[in-house]
């Protein structure tokens, strides 16, 4: 909070505060800027502020008897005579005509549903003679940020230009023209998205010029109501300037202006406002007006088009198609020239001439123009590996931070019985032998021999009240023990030692391995010595199953047996059981990676894959798709129905543009997709990718596709889910893949 110290708006955004001339830091008029930070007070958080200036327009009032017949407050909103823009206090519902056509462009662009590629606006309001649109404060950088260091490549630029494509598709689908997308209106994020903003400020900027952005409305509004303000009463006509209402002169004329004249002044005004952005000035916004007041070419989709070829032009050129000095002249090059060379756009090249064209009918359409960009993606060549590299930090200092660091041990390994050699030792003899030590000597001590064992020394008499001191055991040296050869030093193992013990492991593990199994596997012959309830554990009889065997599966394990009869005769007489082969029942020998709670089915298709235990199987439809429902969740199987003479051997291609179960992916306003590769695998050609929609109920939907080839034909699987069940899907979906087999 400290930082925001500045201006207060609409008693709620606090802005930073802003060095003025005369070194306050408070004055509101030094706050002329085009966007800022601030602090929201009633939520806490941070966001934009963007700030829209409101011109000052001389207009002609009416006078009745002297008096002006609005009261002034036209001329009050302008900041001109008539008053002043009141400090500090929001005004939401201005008297002007302009301002509030404006304020209500810029809350109806408001207003419009949240899309994970626009900016979401907050709030909208005029105050101290500017209109303020509040929106979310994005982490990411304009694109003319980038654009100043160094231009793009063509194939990043195609990226950017794909996600403003899919951000347009949104707003084209409630019938809005964005008109506003420059190099600063697009925000590039740490993750490399690109988010569209500026919709609220190019709504206000064209409202402010005359023009009805609003769809729905009738275009002649504007114009109408401008023509009625401009309507006077040649005797009573005064004429409001900043210094207040002064007589019209004699060269002064007034009546009715026509559409025509009206248009003209609009198209005037926003050369005024927009300035010269080649973005913002198509062919048919640039025009003049024809006889009858109509531009050659009205705005619409196409409109914005032009805007992504002149920011395709300027992020790979570094500058724009078109000269930007003056907006009058610009508007006349665009309309009377074309842009310069898009030679040097590489790859880009036909995608920007297409878009530049003067003609808004020459344009490509949406879907062709998303067809080019996603091609252009897919050929994107690898990143280098020196950008991918990571330097690791040193630990220590004076490391060299190129290296990575080298983990030792602390202190050296030392064994206990070594920690002897620090004390001192005693003086050894030569000789094994141990000399007695010289005695103590004393008045009383007579020289004594060693006695021996069989002859005892007489004892001395004791005299009274004395006892007879004892003679002193001789003293002898502790005998030493012969010092302990020293061991020779451990020999490192070499990689021959390692090579033996893992070897060994080897051999170990495999007379585990049989072991176990010759005495825990069945032995062959025990199914069979069951007597007559053999039919309870080979199966039903009956027609073969996929694999060739009858009454078995292809795994090998017995079927079981659906009914009471199955369990006698095992046939119903006509060729067709209830095993798991006619039926989709689950097969009893599961593989051994499959996961708990699936189950491998014979699917009377043709195919055996694992789905959910529980699940239903719903028969071939007429389009060749078998499907399994659990729920919400759904796995689709299609076996082989197209072939590749008809849609072509390329699996990707097939997927993106021609597979029938993606079709709802294709026509949704809202998707995306991601993980899309190719993987070839011998003679076989393989496609998966993950994609996001909303169906017809409006439910947002997860879908993981793999479309592989086999014998000139394609086969699907298909697993879709809610958007918030992800988790399941891929799990389903990874079991379905691994296990699907044909029969």
């Amino acid at each position: 909070m400290d930082e925001y110290a500045g201006r207060v708006l609409a008693e709620r955004y606090r802005l930073p505060l802003r060095p003025s001339g005369d070194g306050t830091g408070d004055n509101p008029g030094d706050d002329d800027f085009t966007e800022s930070r601030a602090f929201d007070t009633y939520s806490g958080q941070e966001v934009l502020v963007r700030q829209v200036p409101l011109p000052e327009v001389v207009e002609a009032e009416f006078v009745d008897g002297g008096r002006l017949a609005d009261g002034g407050r036209a001329g009050a909103a302008h900041g001109g005579a008539g008053g002043s823009w009141t400090t500090g206090v929001a005004d939401r519902s201005p008297g002007d005509p302009a301002v509030r056509r404006a304020l209500e462009a810029a809350t109806a662009a408001a207003g419009l549903p949240d899309h994970p590629l626009l900016e979401q606006v907050f709030d909208v309001f005029a105050q101290d003679g500017s209109l303020w649109i509040v929106g979310e404060r994005v982490a990411a950088r304009p694109l003319a940020a980038l654009l100043a260091a160094q231009p793009l490549s063509a194939h990043r630029a195609a990226e950017i230009a794909a996600d403003v494509l899919t951000a347009l598709r949104a707003l084209h689908a409630h019938g809005w023209i964005h008109r506003n997308i420059t190099d600063r209106t697009v925000l590039i994020c740490d993750d490399g998205r690109a988010i569209l903003t500026g919709l609220a400020v190019g709504a206000a900027q064209e409202a402010l010029c005359g023009y009805e952005p609003v769809p729905g409305e009738a275009e002649a509004g504007a114009e109408a109501e401008v023509a009625q303000a401009l309507e006077v009463a040649a005797p009573k006509a005064v004429v409001l300037t900043k210094g207040g209402a002064r007589p019209p002169s004699a060269t002064t004329t007034y009546g009715r202006p026509t559409a025509g004249l009206a248009a003209e002044r609009a198209r005037q005004a926003r050369l005024n406002v927009i300035g010269p952005v080649t973005e913002r000035w198509a062919p048919e916004q640039a025009g003049p007006v024809d006889e009858n007041g109509q531009p050659a070419a009205p705005a619409g989709p196409a409109t914005d088009l032009w805007a992504i070829g002149a920011l395709l032009f300027r992020s790979v050129r570094g500058r724009p198609p078109y000269p930007e000095e003056s907006a009058v002249e610009l508007a006349r090059l665009v309309c009377a020239q074309p842009p310069d060379s898009a030679d040097e756009c590489g790859t880009l090249r036909p995608v920007v001439e297409s878009l530049l064209r003067q003609d808004p009918a020459d344009r490509p359409d949406f879907e062709d123009l998303r067809d080019r960009l996603r091609t252009l993606i897919r050929t994107a060549p690898e990143p280098e590996l020196g950008s991918r590299l990571v330097t690791m930090p040193a630990l220590g200092r004076g490391a060299d931070p190129r290296r990575l660091p080298i983990l030792r041990r602390r202190g050296e390994l030392v064994r206990r019985g070594r920690l002897r050699k620090s004390r001192p030792h005693r003086e050894r003899h030569p000789h094994p032998q141990a000399r007695p030590m010289a005695q103590r000597p004393g008045p009383w001590a007579p020289p004594v021999a060693p006695a021996s064992p069989r002859q005892r020394p007489p004892k001395q008499p004791k005299p009274l009240r004395q006892p007879a001191p004892r003679p002193p055991k001789p003293l002898h040296e502790p005998a030493l023990r012969r010092p302990r050869p020293a061991r020779a030093p451990r020999q490192a193992r070499g990689p021959r030692h390692l090579g033996r013990l893992l070897l060994g492991l080897v051999l170990l593990l495999l007379v585990g391995a049989v072991a176990f199994a010759m005495l825990f596997m069945p032995k062959s012959g025990e199914g069979s010595e069951t007597g007559q309830n053999g039919a309870a554990h080979t199966g039903t009889s009956g027609s073969s199953g996929p694999s060739g065997s009858a009454g078995t599966d292809p795994g090998g394990g017995p079927a079981p047996s659906t009914g009471q009869d199955a369990g006698q005769d095992g046939s119903n007489g006509d060729g067709q059981d209830g095993s798991s082969a006619a039926t989709g029942e689950p097969q009893p020998t599961a593989p051994a990676d499959l996961a708990k709670g699936f189950q491998i089915r014979n699917d009377p298709g043709g195919f055996r894959v694992a789905v959910r235990e529980g699940w239903q199987r719903r028969g071939e439809n007429q389009r060749g798709q078998v499907r399994y429902l659990g729920g919400d969740y759904e796995l689709v199987i299609v076996p082989g129905r197209d072939t590749t003479d008809r849609f072509g051997a390329d699996p990707m291609a097939y997927q993106q543009k021609k597979e029938a179960e993606l079709a709802p992916y294709r026509s949704s306003n809202w998707s995306s997709a991601s993980g899309l590769r190719r993987i070839d695998v011998g003679q076989t050609a393989m496609a998966e990718g993950t994609f996001t929609w909303r169906d017809s109920s409006g439910r947002e939907v997860y879908v993981r596709n793999l479309a592989m080839i086999h014998n000139g034909r394609y086969h699907l699987v298909v697993v879709i889910g809610p958007d918030d069940g992800r988790g399941e899907v891929d799990r389903i979906y990874d079991q379905a893949t691994r296990t699907y087999r044909l029969n």
